[in-house]
Order: C-alpha cells, then sequence, then structure tokens
C-alpha cells in the first residue's frame, strides 16, 4: 500500500479498520476481565479492576511512549525517501524500548505494594488487588513490548498484521477468563493469568512481522543516537501521556469516588472506567489511523493530502462520540447489569452517574485524534500541551474543586467540562496552523 499516491478515503479506511478493531479487541481485555470478576467476586472485585486498570495503563505508557515516536520519525523518514535513516530511528527506539522496559520492571516489582496503596488500595481492596495485579507485574515485558510493537509494525504498512495479533490474543482471553474463573475457581489470579496468556500470544504473532518477507524494518547501527532518542522521547509523550494520564486521572477519582460515595460508588466507577478505556481506545485507534499517512505525507511536502485526512478522522471522531454518548444517557442500567450483578443500592445511583460521566465522550474523540494529528506533523509541543491539558490540568483541578460545590456529582461533570475546555482551545488553535500552512 501506497502511503503517498493511494487515494486518502481508501487509505485511510485500509489502516482504520484494523486499528479500531485492535482497539475493540484490546479493551476486550478489560471487559472480560470486569464481567468475570463482577459475576464471579462481586462488587469488591470490580472495585479492585477500577484500581489495577490504571497501573495497567502505565504500564502501557512505556509501549506507546517509544512506539509511537519511533513510528512518527520513522514514517517521516521514509516519505522523504530516507530508508537508511527511518532503520536508525527504528533501532534506537528499538534499543530504547528494552532498556525503559528492563527499568520499569524491575521497579514495579520491587515497589509492588506501595504503588498499589498509592493507587487506592484499602486494606479491605489489597488482597484483591495483589491477586490480579501480581501477575501482570510479573509478566510486564510482554505487556509493554506489545504496545511497542503495534505501534511499529502499524507504521511498517502490516496494520493487519497487527489487528490478527489483537484478534487472536483476545478471543484467547475471553475463553481464558471463563475457563479460570469460574470452571478452574482462580478468582482474580484466574482473569489476570488469561489476560496475561492473551499478551503473549498478541507478543508472538507481532514478532512474526520480522520473519516476513513484506518486512522493511532492519536493525542498524543508529547515528546520531542521543539526538534520535531525545526526539523519540518528545515525540511520543503527548500520545503517551493520554495513557498514563488516565493512570494518574484514575487515581485522583478513585480517591475522590470513595470520599464522597464510598465502596458502592467505587463499584460503579469501575465499570465506568472500563467504557472510558474502550472509548478513548477506539478514539486512539483513529489517531494511530491517520498517523503512518500523515507523517509520511508530511516528510513529502503532501499538505493538501494530509488536509484531507485529518478531514475524515475528525467526522469519524465526531460521530463516535456522539454514539457514545447515548449509551450512557438511554441505557444505564441495561448496561451496568452486563458487569455485576447488581445491588438495590448500585442500582439506584448508576443512571444518574451514567448519564453525566458519559456527557464527558461527547468531543474526547476530537481532542484525541487532534493530538495525534499535531504529534504526526511534528508539533510535539503543542501536542503534549493539549494532552496534558485534556488528562490532568483541567479535569485534575476540576475533580477536586467541583465536589466542594457539588458533592459526587462534581467529580463526574469534572471530566465532561474539560473536554470542552480542550475542544474551545483546538478552534483557535487549528485556525491558526490552517492558515499558517
Amino acid at each position: 500500500m501506497d502511503l503517498l499516491e493511494s487515494p486518502i478515503q481508501k487509505l485511510y479506511r485500509s489502516f482504520l479498520v484494523p486499528s479500531l478493531f485492535s482497539a475493540v479487541v484490546t479493551s476486550v481485555y478489560g471487559f472480560v476481565d470486569m464481567i468475570a470478576i463482577g459475576r464471579g467476586i462481586g462488587p469488591k472485585g470490580t472495585a479492585a479492576i477500577s484500581i489495577a486498570t490504571p497501573i495497567l495503563g502505565i504500564i502501557s505508557f512505556f509501549g506507546i511512549l517509544c512506539g509511537v515516536g519511533g513510528s512518527v520519525y520513522l514514517g517521516k523518514a521514509r516519505g522523504e525517501g530516507a530508508v537508511e535513516k527511518s532503520n536508525a530511528y527504528f533501532s534506537a527506539s528499538l534499543f530504547l524500548v528494552i532498556v525503559v522496559t528492563i527499568l520499569a520492571w524491575v521497579g514495579f516489582i520491587v515497589f509492588s505494594k506501595p504503588i498499589y496503596q498509592f493507587f487506592g488500595a484499602t486494606e479491605n481492596l489489597m488482597p484483591y488487588v495483589q491477586e490480579y495485579t501480581n501477575c501482570i507485574v510479573w509478566t510486564m515485558p510482554f505487556f509493554i513490548l506489545s504496545a511497542y510493537l503495534s505501534n511499529i509494525v502499524r507504521s511498517d504498512g502490516a496494520p493487519n498484521k497487527v489487528m490478527a495479533a489483537v484478534m487472536i490474543g483476545g478471543v484467547f482471553n475471553i475463553f481464558g477468563d471463563w475457563y479460570f474463573v469460574f470452571p478452574m475457581r482462580w478468582g482474580m489470579f484466574g482473569a489476570a493469568f488469561a489476560t496475561v496468556l492473551g499478551m503473549i500470544i498478541q507478543f508472538t504473532i507481532l514478532c512474526s512481522h520480522f520473519l516476513s518477507k513484506n518486512c522493511g524494518l532492519k536493525i542498524v547501527k543508529p547515528f546520531r543516537m542521543l539526538r534520535a532518542l531525545r526526539n523519540i522521547l518528545f515525540t511520543g509523550f503527548s500520545s503517551s501521556t493520554v495513557s498514563i494520564s488516565l493512570s494518574i486521572l484514575t487515581v485522583i477519582l478513585n480517591k475522590q469516588v470513595m470520599r464522597y460515595g464510598g465502596e458502592t460508588a467505587l463499584a460503579v466507577f469501575g465499570v465506568a472506567v472500563t467504557f472510558f478505556l474502550l472509548f478513548q481506545s477506539l478514539f486512539a485507534g483513529v489517531g494511530q489511523a491517520i498517523q503512518p499517512i500523515v507523517s509520511t505525507n508530511f516528510g513529502a511536502g503532501f499538505r493538501q493530502r494530509i488536509r484531507q485526512v485529518d478531514k475524515l478522522s475528525l467526522v469519524t471522531a465526531f460521530f463516535m462520540g456522539a454514539v457514545f454518548t447515548l449509551i450512557g444517557e438511554l441505557f444505564p442500567l441495561q448496561t451496568i447489569r452486563l458487569f455485576i450483578d447488581a445491588t438495590p443500592e448500585i442500582l439506584e445511583i448508576t443512571p444518574k452517574i451514567f448519564r453525566i460521566y458519559f456527557l464527558s465522550f461527547l468531543l474526547m474523540g476530537v481532542n484525541i485524534q487532534s493530538i495525534y494529528y499535531f504529534q504526526s506533523i511534528l508539533k510535539a509541543k503543542l501536542a503534549t500541551v493539549l494532552a496534558l491539558l485534556r488528562g490532568l490540568l483541567f479535569s485534575g483541578i476540576l475533580v477536586y474543586l467541583l465536589p466542594l460545590l457539588w458533592g459526587l456529582d462534581g467529580v463526574w461533570w469534572g471530566m465532561g467540562i474539560a473536554e470542552f475546555l480542550v475542544a474551545f482551545l483546538l478552534i483557535p488553535l487549528r485556525h491558526t496552523y490552517k492558515k499558517n500552512s
């Protein structure tokens, strides 16, 4: 597939469909774990998952950081016709992800319990959190490297290989969750074990790309190593911030929900976070679909093609956001019953929580697409600022301040207002860039 010559609509679809499919199946890991644990263990299990979720986000952060940064510069170099330079960036990103993986793995193993406590694990929930998360921490390299390889392999023109890897691993995870949690009665560990085995399968399939005749990647000696590493880290930070900021924000949300609503509200929030992860993954899938197209055409100087794919992806992201918002507005009780054997207390508070919280999805897609877009045209500073404003500053401040006025409702409203503020800022930013380009 020719990123510089193929019709934009056809090219966009060929990357979008595998990216969205991969995002759905990746999120199935969390959905199936939540359903299995909610049905097999109960509200304490789902509350523990809401604590484990941000930890998984941080683990993904390391792989996305190296993978997206490497793939953007790899694509730009190919657009310029500099094949050796693109391989040099791939090699530098591979070296970086190996070093980061080793450091992160050791750190999480040594400081696992303090990390769980920091993310909100109480004395009652700690056994559930440890049973689930320890299994994932010990196999962390597969999670980091899979996130890294998904971006690199997609940028090498093989989005279908990424989709196949995620699909096969996800299907195994679905059946593994059922088998290990119910017939085997392994509880929280069983759900985590199924997730780990699914990720190992995904990692193995992604590695097979390097044995394919269609693989255009080669390990070479990087030139200007320090500069290459700096470029990769700086460029990859904005989109990886989408992942890690959610993790940090979830810590804040967990503590605020416990403070103003208790464990019952946290159990409902655990389900809401699972949807948040799915929808954010789908929005990120739109961004990941345009990243190879935009970065390669940016390197070649084809600005009109960039504007075309940007417009297509913005429309896609907004339409998806509208559909996702309607799910929470129209079907809150049906949705919560899919995940847990809901008590009367949970059924009483769920509709209001979902109807406020799901409003945040309306503009979220536009914001996340814009972060990936600016990153792909090497506007890394702007992309990082947008990611931090959206994921931490606006949302973090509002989640702390609004509950002082509105109690628990303020926690849910903070997310939607933060997304609106970022979207409002994007209007003049996009107008300025369009005028200058």
